[in-house]
């Protein structure tokens, strides 16, 4: 009996032994694949058996590091609300990275090169399996990125409560994400200056449909509710707004505008061909505050639906010859917008909406548009205005282009016309 004890409790330490061996082994090959495959340096706090803690990667290129609190796996025999059999489950994940080191990438969604792209890990039918068993879940991430405006901005973002689900047919994979609450800020630092250029919080349902076989994005849908956004005046002083290119008149060969008059194209036209072949947009209880807290004024714009389809056949045939060098595929598109208000800091109306709905058809002999308007009264407050009018001329002064010289003088033309003695404008259609 004695004997048998002894060998019993040899065979559970040699048992012990090799699962912390296998465990090191496990975790040694994984960090030198990370570091040889994808440049990064991988820590593993502590290793369980179906939990993982304080998890980091550090992005040795481009100085980005992302902190895992803890990775489970769940099953949804312990947890009756996970949708599948088994959920991977995160705590709280943390990602900090610097916007100006990674400024030189290039972008990941660029056009292919002639190079064969490679093919999925998994086929098909596995991925349809592993569909079928899996979904991800997130506590909370806190992202923070640096510099995004100036040397002294930071860009937080924090969403709690995401779940990623995936469905796949074979053909398709559909792709759900589900977001219950996002809340955002652009700070920096500063005295004299506002601190917090930007707020944002919304509650986002997002599904994306990417075809297997050619792996592109087929359908997007977008369901937004309680969205409340924030743009203070410090916002349009920093250099967020003007990093972009600089509008610069450069002379145009005589030879290219003769072309370009010659084969004209529709300016939208290749914008809705770059979209997916559906999209779905429904935004439901937006608020937009343009604040500027140096005159203590500001504009509230509310809304309570915002409903954008749009439609794509290619697999019809298109309207021929809409353009002298294009073709437009059959297409619908509607915008429906409803109870639109934009009040002033005296709670004065100066924009209220009841309902338009506009709509557009693209067929193979024929475009129709139409648009239907209710109730929409415009009345414009010049003193409610001004303050806005005059920082975009103090902005564009120091500009010596043409086309902000123009953009300057009409605004001076604008400030020595009367307009508070112009009328309200009551538009109403039904």
């Amino acid at each position: 009996m004695l004997v048998f004890f002894f060998a019993l409790l040899a065979l559970l330490l040699v048992a012990l032994g090799a699962l912390f061996l296998g465990r090191w082994f496990v975790v040694r090959l994984a960090t030198k694949w990370c570091q040889r495959k994808l440049q990064v340096e991988l820590k593993i706090g502590s290793f369980g058996f179906f939990e993982i803690q304080n998890v980091s990667l550090k992005f040795l290129q481009h100085q980005q590091t992302v902190e895992i609190d803890s990775l489970r796996i769940s099953s949804k025999l312990l947890s009756h609300d996970l949708p599948h059999y088994v959920a991977l489950c995160f705590g709280e994940v943390r990602i900090r990275t610097d916007l100006q080191r990674v400024s030189g990438l290039s972008a990941p969604f660029s056009q292919s090169t002639g190079v064969d792209q490679k093919e999925l890990p998994l086929s098909p039918s596995l991925l349809k399996i592993f569909c079928q068993l899996f979904s991800i879940h997130i506590e909370t991430i806190n992202i923070m990125v640096l510099k995004v405006a100036t040397s002294e901005s930071l860009w937080h973002i924090q969403i709690s409560g995401s779940s990623l689900l995936l469905d796949s047919d074979g053909k398709r994979l559909d792709c759900k994400m589900s977001l219950s609450k996002i809340n955002s800020k652009v700070l920096k630092s500063g005295q004299l200056e506002d601190t917090c250029l930007a707020e944002l919080s919304l509650t986002l349902n997002l599904c994306l449909e990417v075809g297997i076989s050619s792996r592109q994005l087929k359908a997007i849908t977008v369901g937004v509710w309680t969205h409340h956004a924030e743009l203070h005046e410090g916002l349009f002083h920093s250099q967020l707004l003007s990093q972009g290119p600089n509008l610069v008149l450069t002379p145009v060969p005589c030879s290219e505008v003769t072309e370009n008059l010659a084969e004209p194209t529709l300016p939208g036209l290749h914008l809705l061909q770059q979209l997916p072949e559906q999209v779905k947009v429904k935004m439901e209880g937006i608020s937009v505050v343009l604040s500027m807290n140096s005159q203590k004024r500001h504009l509230n714009w509310t809304l309570k639906l915002l409903h954008f389809l749009y439609h794509r056949d290619e697999d019809q045939l298109p309207l021929r010859s809409f353009t002298a060098n294009s073709d437009m595929a059959q297409m619908s598109i509607e915008l429906l917008l409803e109870d639109g208000l934009l009040l002033s800091q005296s709670r004065q109306r100066i924009v209220c909406l009841n309902s338009l709905k506009a709509s557009v058809q693209v067929t193979t002999i024929d475009l129709s548009a139409s648009m239907v308007l209710n109730t929409c009264i415009i009345h414009y407050r010049h003193q409610e205005f001004s303050h806005w009018l005059n920082m975009l001329a103090l902005e564009t002064q120091g500009s010596s282009s043409p086309v902000f010289k123009q953009r300057k003088k009409s605004l001076e033309i604008h400030h020595l016309l009367p307009w508070d003695s112009i009328p309200s404008l009551w538009i109403t259609s039904t």
